[in-house]
């Protein structure tokens, strides 16, 4: 689902998830947003937000690389 989000209210300052999880931290999240448990996250683009849900371990390196930014 596509919705507009309030940077605030995303997690990551509304930078993209998926390019966290690849350890980028310059791409900000557009319009596409994914909730997982109570959370939401924002994507860049919607390739973005089905790579970060299909491959593993997304969520967790783009914690890792936010807490070590």
């Amino acid at each position: 689902m596509s919705t507009k989000q309030s940077n605030k209210a995303a997690e990551y300052d509304g930078h993209c998830a998926f390019a966290l999880s690849t350890g980028k931290m310059d791409v900000k999240g557009g319009n596409h947003s994914l909730k997982i448990d109570g959370k939401t996250y924002l994507f860049s683009n919607p390739v973005a937000k089905i790579l970060f849900r299909i491959f593993p371990n997304r969520l967790n390196k783009a914690n890792e690389t936010w807490k070590n930014k």
